[in-house]
This record gives structure tokens, sequence and C-alpha cells, in this order.
């Protein structure tokens, strides 16, 4: 008795010696009880009274202080929270419940210790604490995660569990790193693996694979709120998937987290940026935009703009901002002033809710990057031979300059020739075959200018923009100085009645279009031969695929079924008939979308012929769409299709190509800048001979106040090349040669290398490599983010009540005053955020992706609240622990795959994860982790390994977003179209969850039912619920029904082999657990194997229906009954507690 009264009397001396501590013990109760009324936000604090700082709670307030330090008595706080008054007592009754006894005794042992206020725990730097030491030695701690946890462990009175089997760690640790399950090789190589680093290299195997990127980019898209649509009522498709792929690449190739963030929240703003860097910036493209009829682009640019603060402060800081939009926050200390100083450095992007989703860029393939790639190393092996200064390329050389002077000879002038332009300008013929423009002027203007082809085929054109006395100070060569040639057209005259083309095809230049066609006719002598043909599109909407226009059927009402249609919103779309072979074509119908007054929005479109080889031998554009059909005979003017161009100079950003790219807007073109004043020539190589006499040349200029002020417009039927001569070639060719530098010599071989006759065929392959490169095409385009200029930067102001018309006083760019700040910038901008984010003085960026790894791994975080590390959230359960992580991945240099290993390699992780009755009571979350993970899979992991283990998953990796089997419901949304879709063919049905098309109104249902989020925001956290819902995908949706028969169809195969149906439901067992089955086990599945086998040797119709529908296709030879009751067992394996979790 006497002994037990010293350990009482010990144990309550031990907590009355323990000091209270502000962050951990009394701001909590502050927080939840005080602040909301006594906190930060001003317009809500009552009584002129703040206890969320040391100054305002020990403030005079007329001989009254809240806090006294080292004297309760004095502490007006004590005396409110104590109280029973009920006019004094605090909190008041309707704001919460009464301080406990407990709760007030802490505040009174605080104040008499000093009553010292401490910053939040997580807005102090992490510094790395001692790792705690072990008593005695301990094999379960196998790094300084351990060591950390088992000294907690002892203080609760817990023990680590043993070790997990080496099936259940391969089978684990595949999950975890890949997101798929182990293969049985794998399973048998990691079993039979004996050295000390098995463990350790199968992770190193895991972490290298591919399928390492595509699970962990999960769950940054969640936080990305990535999807393929844009949102709100409408929700129409949005092309982003290259920054999907961007975001797998990167964590696969293991990029530094803090490069990884500065790449998406300011990739633009880096020097010279790469195609990579912009897209990354796509991270705050996936806002909504909304382009329904009536909406304000301006009110909900402000939206995006919003949800970009509260998704770059919950992403990286693990704060929840939101609040402070309308009123400083009441828990924290930011105020709303600088929740508007982070929103203008925020909202100075050009893109504006827009449907185009402007600004875009185009992006290749890594296919493509590759096939440029290896032209780029064949070329410069041309180059080198081509421009070694040897004596045969110096002869060549030598002999082609002498020539030079003949070469004006290979151009001859137009005869007959005319000129007009749209502003109704004046144009003198000179002497010299020029023209001289004067008279009236437009912003911009198109030249047009007709004449008689001197020779019988074009191979080249040249245009020679040409200075004159009348034009301006510089004297042209534009009429006020430096010109913009944006486009160029060549039409040709012909009395040809029919084309020889295989592909008909037609074009939709532009952003935010699409092409609905009723019927294409391609009429031969023989009639129409497009509904024998195999047509194709960009994108489908909906079911309303590219065969629908070469059916037959020319009824133009959508809603009958027969009008094909892209999907809305994309860039640049076409359709395309392949006719099989070359037909003399001698006319086009093309049948238009009736219903709904749509017809206008073919506006616009190209109309070209195609030959075999798609070379264009015909094409037309069409200004205006017909409302319901327009026959177009292919007769009359050919259109040149120019090749390649060479200048005599490009300026910066206005190279010559750019007047022959597709693209007539006002930056894409052709100028000189820094040599205007000088005369200048382009030459334009043509694809192929152009025939006829009657020539029309079509001059774009819509670059404002740039048009042409003279020049002269000569063609040439010489064989190719035919180049233009730079003025950097001019100025050496005009020195003497004995005063010719090497690099000057250098410079005019590496000019001359595809123009040498003696090395006609290098020559041939170095012009052919070049030309390839420019014509392979990227193969899709990517949302960006970019700086408006300077002068059209936008103003911010505090917006009241978080009203974006209601504007209080302008604020300037600031970063939050409560957190780190940085060395002093001149401009705070994204670039300057994305640094201030991943600065090693940062308190919490470290912190929070620890946390979020450490989450992923053990299904709970440190901070359990991962999506708020501020007042609300709650306390790590292992601040030492938090920190000694979050300075490893600091130092590490920001390396993710050094710290997911360093996590799955502690013994915490290795242990078994079955559950005791004690470590249960006393930790039933596990945060402790006296045992190992134990929690479902994610949507996405639970699809991608029934798929696996069925030997289904396509290993197919990046591009377009695919559509697997999902059930046709016959719904549209709101404002927009179906959310039903044309299931994927071939492989793509089987790709991973994380390439299927995320629609926001409609996410996969499938994985909707396992809490995949709608991504409409940032998820920080998914949900895991357990609802009947769930079984019921896994036992009947027609993914699961085809992986239990593709399954099933395995273990037919070893039971055959084996005459034994036990060995093949052995085999599928382990292909789906990683593990031998228990006796036990087997003997219930042989069972439900011989139950399910008697039933459907009485019904052979039943038996064909189940190893047949609803995907998979019989194959001959094989026991339907037998196959049908394996796929009942595949099924059950598919649906066990174990194969749905991690365990």
């Amino acid at each position: 008795m006497l002994i037990r009264y010293f350990i009482l009397l010990s144990l309550c001396l031990s907590a009355a010696s323990a000091k209270v501590s502000f962050k951990n013990d009394i701001r909590p109760i502050l927080s939840n009880n005080c602040f909301r009324c006594h906190g930060p936000d001003e317009k809500e604090r009552k009584a002129n009274l703040r206890l969320d700082t040391f100054e305002g709670a020990t403030k005079d307030n007329e001989g009254i202080r809240a806090i006294v330090a080292g004297n309760v008595d004095d502490s007006e706080l004590i005396y409110r929270i104590s109280t029973e008054d009920p006019e004094e007592s605090m909190p008041p009754k309707k704001a919460g419940e009464k301080l406990t006894p407990k709760q007030i005794e802490l505040f009174k042992q605080w104040i008499r210790e000093g009553g010292k206020y401490e910053k939040h725990w997580s807005y102090q730097k992490p510094i790395r604490p001692p790792v705690p030491k072990s008593q005695k030695p301990n094999d379960s701690i196998k790094n300084e995660i351990d060591a950390f946890l088992q000294e907690k462990l002892t203080k609760e009175g817990l023990r680590p569990s043993k070790e997990a089997s080496k099936e259940t760690l391969v089978r684990r640790v595949s999950l975890d790193l890949t997101g798929l399950p182990p293969s049985l090789s794998e399973v048998e190589s990691f079993i039979k693996d004996q050295s000390p680093k098995a463990y350790e290299n199968l992770i190193d195997q895991l972490l290298a694979k591919p399928s390492f990127g595509e699970h962990w980019a999960r769950m940054w898209l969640d936080l990305a709120r990535y999807a393929d649509s844009s949102g709100y009522a409408d929700d129409p498709p949005r092309t982003i998937w290259a920054y999907r792929d961007y975001v797998i690449r990167s964590f696969n190739e293991n990029k530094p987290f803090n490069k990884f963030t500065v790449e998406q929240i300011a990739g633009d703003l880096l020097p010279e940026p790469t195609t990579e860097q912009l897209t990354a910036t796509a991270f705050h493209r996936n806002t909504q935009t909304n382009n329904e009829g009536g909406t304000n682009d301006e009110e909900y640019r402000n939206v995006a703009i919003v949800d970009r603060v509260n998704t770059t402060m919950a992403t990286w800081m693990g704060t929840t901002m939101a609040c402070a939009q309308c009123h400083t926050h009441k828990y924290d200390p930011i105020t709303q002033e600088e929740y508007f100083q982070l929103f203008a450095i925020l909202n100075q992007t050009q893109d504006a809710d827009r449907r185009d989703e402007s600004p875009i860029i185009k992006v290749m393939s890594p296919d493509q990057n590759n096939q440029i790639k290896d032209l780029e190393e064949k070329i410069k092996k041309l180059e080198t031979t081509l421009t070694s200064p040897n004596e045969e390329n110096l002869t060549a050389l030598n002999e082609w300059e002498s020539k030079l002077n003949n070469e004006n000879n290979r151009w001859k002038l137009l005869g007959n020739t005319t000129a007009t332009a749209d502003s109704g300008a004046t144009f003198e013929l000179m002497k010299d075959g020029s023209f001289l423009v004067s008279g009236k002027e437009a912003p911009t203007d198109t030249y047009y200018v007709q004449g008689i082809s001197p020779v019988d085929k074009i191979t080249a054109i040249k245009i020679e923009p040409l200075t004159h006395e009348s034009l301006s100070h510089w004297k042209g060569p534009g009429r006020k100085g430096n010109f913009v040639l944006n486009e160029i057209e060549l039409l040709a005259g012909t009395e040809s009645l029919a084309k020889k083309g295989q592909f008909v095809r037609i074009d939709l230049p532009g952003n935010g279009k699409m092409i609905h066609l009723a019927e294409v006719e391609v009429l031969t002598q023989s009639g129409n031969v497009a509904t024998k043909g195999k047509a194709t599109q960009s994108s489908d909407y909906s079911d309303a695929i590219a065969s629908r226009a070469i059916d037959g059927n020319k009824d133009g009402d959508y809603n009958k079924g027969s009008v094909s249609h892209t999907a809305t919103g994309k860039s640049d779309p076409y359709w395309e008939v392949d006719l099989g072979n070359e037909h003399d074509i001698s006319k086009i119908i093309i049948w238009n979308r009736t219903d709904g007054n749509v017809s206008s929005r073919l506006n616009g479109f190209h109309l070209s012929v195609l030959d075999k080889k798609r070379k264009a031998v015909w094409t037309q554009n069409y200004k205006e769409a017909p409302k319901e059909k327009k026959e177009i005979p292919l007769n009359g003017a050919l259109k040149a299709i120019f090749s390649l161009a060479t200048s005599s100079f490009n300026q910066k950003d206005f190279g010559v190509n750019l007047s022959i790219d597709g693209n007539a807007g006002g930056h894409s073109g052709w100028a000189v800048g820094p040599n205007a004043g000088k005369d200048h020539h382009a030459v334009f190589e043509l694809d192929r001979p152009l025939s006829g006499k009657d020539l029309k040349f079509t001059l774009k200029q819509t670059y404002a106040e740039h048009a042409i002020g003279r020049f002269r417009i000569s063609v040439t039927n010489k064989n190719l090349p035919a180049r233009a001569l730079p003025m950097s070639i001019t100025g050496i060719l005009n020195k003497p040669k004995n005063e010719r530098s090497e690099q000057d010599t250098k410079i005019l071989l590496n000019h001359f290398a595809e123009l040498n006759p003696k090395a006609i065929q290098l020559s041939a392959e170095l012009a052919e490599g070049r030309k390839k490169i420019k014509e392979i095409k990227p193969s899709t385009t990517v949302p960006v983010m970019r700086e408006l200029d300077q002068k059209k930067l936008r103003k911010t102001h505090i917006q009241l009540r978080g009203n974006y018309l209601a504007k209080d006083k302008e604020v300037t760019a600031r970063l939050p005053s409560t957190f780190h700040q940085i060395t002093k910038e001149k401009k705070v901008d994204r670039l300057v955020l994305a640094k201030w984010l991943v600065d090693n003085e940062n308190p919490l960026t470290a912190r929070v992706m620890a946390n979020r790894f450490w989450e992923k791994i053990f299904g709970i975080g440190i901070v359990v609240t991962s999506e708020e590390f501020g007042s609300q959230g709650e306390l790590p359960f292992h601040p030492e622990l938090l920190d000694w992580l979050a300075v490893e991945f600091i130092e590490s240099g920001w390396n993710m795959k050094s710290l997911i290993k360093f996590i799955v390699m502690s013994g915490a992780y290795r242990q078994k994860s079955n559950v005791n009755p004690e470590s249960f009571e006393k930790d039933p979350g596990n945060q402790l982790l006296a045992r190992g993970p134990r929690f479902r899979l994610s949507a996405e992991m639970i699809r991608d390994q029934a798929l696996a283990v069925a030997g289904l998953l396509s290993p197919k990796m990046y591009g377009q977003p695919v559509r697997p089997p999902q059930p046709k419901l016959g719904i549209n949304a709101a404002f927009g179209g179906a959310i039903d879709w044309k299931t994927s063919e071939g492989e793509d049905r089987y790709r991973r969850g994380i390439y299927t098309s995320w629609r926001r109104s409609n996410p996969y249902p499938s994985m909707a039912t396992f809490d995949a989020p709608n991504r409409e925001v940032c998820v920080v956290r998914r949900d895991r619920t357990n609802t009947p819902l769930q079984a019921l995908v896994t036992l009947n949706d027609p993914v699961y029904v085809e992986a239990a028969q593709f399954l099933a169809r395995k273990m037919y195969q070893v039971s055959s082999k084996e005459k034994d149906s036990g060995s093949g439901i052995r085999h599928g067992f382990r292909i789906c657990l990683s593990r031998p089955a228990k006796p036990e086990e087997m003997e219930g599945l042989k069972k439900l194997f011989k139950k399910a086998y008697n039933v459907y040797e009485k019904d052979p119709k039943l038996a064909e229906m189940m190893v047949t529908q609803p995907m998979s296709q019989n194959i001959k030879g094989l026991d339907n009954s037998k196959l049908a009751a394996l796929t009942v067992v595949g099924n059950v394996l598919l649906n066990l507690d174990e194969f749905l979790m991690k365990r």
C-alpha cells in the first residue's frame, strides 16, 4: 500500500513539474474557444481584446489586463473562465462549452510559469532534432524513423509488431511505389534473394519503374485539380493532358521538388523557358472556365485567381486561406489585405476565362522529340561533312561564288502585272518591275497582285521589299519603315477538270472550334466514292463519330444521329476521309448541320485534296460555311504549297517561315526590324512545280501600321534549291578573298552546305532532313501561364466580402508577413513567389510534403489534418519526427524518391498489419504505428490492379485521355453535351486509371464510387468510405467482370496442364494476393468452383453467357462450364478484402 502511495505521489509531482507548453497546451484552447472574438480579425474583435498575441493579451485596458505574467489573481482571463456569473463568464454560453477544470488549471499553471507566448509550431523553421538513443539493441530499428517512433511507443506502453512476411512486403511495397501488384516472377525473385540488401534492391527496382511516376502523379493531379474538361454547367472538353504527362515524367525523373515547384508556378518567367517548363505552368490553368452565354469573363477570371491563391497555399503551405478573401482570418495571422497582396501576384497573367483557353502552346510528343533528335544528329553529321574546309568543298564554294552574278538570270518578272489593295492604296509600276505603294492607308492591309507567268512550271518565287525615297524617314521598305508580311498565297489558273487524290480533308483553324458534318460526297465518274472510304476526325463529341459523315444520310439534324461532330473547345480540329486509293475527283459536296442555327460554326473551313503521299494537290479556303450544302467543282485555280522560305534577314521572332505557316495573325509573319531602310528579299520554294499561266498573289499584312511600301515579285522554273542570300553572307562576299578570316570561310561553307553541286546527294539529304524537322507537327496543345505586358498590368484592390465589383483600397504584390521573409525584391512576381515557397527558410513546405508522403504510405499523416497546418489543424502526433523528415528532405536537395525510399525502408513500414486488442484500444487510428499500414486502395489502384492480375493492363504511357467502358445513360449535362462516351478501342480501353478522361461534371462512375474527386477544386486528401455501392461495382462493372473472365483463362490453362482444377485456383489466388492460399481458403474456393460448375454444366447457354459477356469473345475448344465456374472464382478473388486492401 505504501509503495502504491509513493508511486502515485511521484506521478503527481512529475505531472506538476512538467512545464505547460503554449503551442501544445494553451494555443489549441484559445484557438477553439477565444480567437473567433479575440483573434486576428479586427472587424469581428470584441472589447478591443486580442488573445492571439502577447502584446494584445497583456495590454492595459482601463486598469485591467487579460494576462498578468506570473500573477494568476490579477489576470482577468482566469476570472472570466472560472466564474459562474453568466454575465461575466467566458466563453459566453451561446459561443460554446465552458472550459473544463483541467483546462482552467492549465491556464493557471501557464500564467504562474510566466505566460509566455510562442509562435505557432508550424510557422517556425524546422530544426533537425537529435535522434533518440535506444537503451538496448533492437532489430526493429532500421533507421531514424524507428528510433523516434519506438521512443513514443515505449511511453505509451506499446511495442512494435514483428516484421511481415516477404510475400506481404513485396505486395505492399509494390502497391505503394507503383500502384500495381508484383508479378509472380517478381515475388519469387524476392523470396529467393536471401542477401542483406534484398529488400533495398527491390525498392530501387520499383522506384526505377515507369509505373512509379504514373502512381505518384495521381496524388499531385488531385492537388492541381487536373481534369480534361473546363467545368461549370456546360463543362466542355479541355486539351491539357500534356500537363498530366509532365507530372508523370517529373516523378519518374526524380525532379527535385524545388525545381518542380518553380516550373509550375513560374516556368514562363525563367530565362529562355523550355517547352517543358511552359507546359508545367498549366498547374494553374487547371482552373475552371465558364463560357456559358451571358456570363461575365472578368467575374470568372477573378474566381480563377481566388482559386489559384487558395490552391497555392493549400498545396505548398498546408494553409487554408479562403476565409481571408472576405475578412481577416479569424484564427491565423493572415489579414484580408495580405490575401489580396498574394492575389495581386497571380493577377497579372494573360488568360481571361476565354473559350479558346488562350494563351496556349503547341507541344511535341516524346516520340516526336526523339524523331527530331535523330534527325538533328543526322543533320549534324552531314553538316560536318559538307562544311569541312577541304579542297573539294572549297573548290565548289569558289565555283558557286563566281556564278553568283548570273543568279539573277534565274528569276523572271511577271507579265501584264496589276496590283490592288483592300485599303484602296495606289500602286505605281516602276521601270524595274517593282510596285511603289502610296495613297490610302489602313491599319492592316492585303495586297492582290495578278500577272502572267513567264515560265511553264514554277518551282520557286522571290519577293523583294525595296526602299524608296518617298517612303517615310527610313525610306522603307515598309510604308512607315519596317513591314510585317504575315502570309503569302499563290494561285495558278488551270483548265484541269479533275484532281487525282486519295484523301479529302476539312480543317478549321483556330482555338475553340468544332466541325459538324451531315455528309461529305466525293464525286468521280463512278459516283460518290466517299461511302466506301474510312473517315477519321481529330476528336469525337459523344458518339458523333467521323463515319457519320459518309453514311449516305444527308439529314443535317444532329438529333437524328447522322451528323459527325468533333469535341467542343478544341484547337485546329479536322475531319478526313481516306478513299483507299487515288481517284480522279471532279466535285466535292459538303452538307452542313442544319438544326440549332449553328451552321456558321464551320465558317473559315479549309478543304484539301491530298495524293497518296499526303501531298496537297488542291486546296481552297471558305470564309462562309453553307447553311445546308455547298457543291465544289475541282476545276479552276491550283494553290501553291510552299515547302521552305529563306530571306536576307529575319527580325527576332519574325522569321520568314512564319509567312507560310498558315497563320495570318499579327505576330506570325516576316519582318526585318533592325535592318529597315535597306533592300531585302525572300525566296519561297514550292513543294512541287506549279502549272498555270494566270497567277494571283495575296500578301496579307495584319500587323497594324506595317504594310510594305515597295516590292517586286519574280518566279523561276529552275531546279531547286533556290535560296535567299542572307545579309551576313553578302557582307563576307563583298570582302576580298585574301581578307577573309577562317570564321568567314566557315560561315560561307555552312550557308553553301545545301547548295553544293559537288555533293548533290549529301546536300539533298541535308535539305530533306531540315525539311522533315519543319514538317513535324506538334501532337497537342496546352494552356499555359504568360505574364501581361508591363503596359497592361492590372490594378488589384481588396474586394469587399469577396465581391470583385465592390473594391476597397488598392494593394501591391507582397508575400504574407507572418511567414518567413526573403531578400527584398524590386518586384514580387510569380517567380519570387515560387522561390519563396521552396526557400530553405520556409517553415511549412518541407513539413507539408513530408507529411503528405507519410500520409500516402501509412494512410494517416503525422499531422492528421494534412489540409490544415494552422491553428485549426491537429497538432503533429510526433513533431520531432516531422521536423527531422522535413530537414532531411531539404538537405537531400528536395529529393522526392530519396524521402519515399527512406520511409518504406523503416522498420515501422515493414511490420505486420495484424491488429491486437491492446494496440487497437490505445491507438485505433494507428498513428503511433505499433503495426503496419492497412487500408483500402485508391479508386485508380483498385481498377489497375484488377486489370494487371488479369493480364489486360496496357503498359502504354502518355498521350490523349482514354475512355474505358462505362454504362450509357442517355443523360446530358445541364447546358452541355451528353455525358455518355464512345469506349476507346484496342489497348486504350485497358490503360491505367490516370489516363482516364476526367470530366468534372461526370467523373468516371466506378472510380467516383471509390471516392475519386471531381477535381473542381484542389483536393489535399481523399476521403475513404466503405459503401455497398463499391461492392456492386467490383462484382458487376464490365471492367471487373472482364478481368474475372481473363483471370479465369489463366487459371484454366494451369488447371488443364496439371489436370487439376485446384491447381488453377491456387495459381489465380497467388497472382491476386502474392502468397499461397491456406488449406481452409482453398477448401472454400474449391466448393464454390464445384457448385458453380454443376450449375453451368446443366445450362450451357448460361455458361457461354458467363464467359463471353459483356466484353470477352469465346475461344473455341474450351470447356465453357469449367471456364464459367473459374470466372465466378476469379470474381470472388477480385473482391477479397485482402485484394482491395493494402496489408
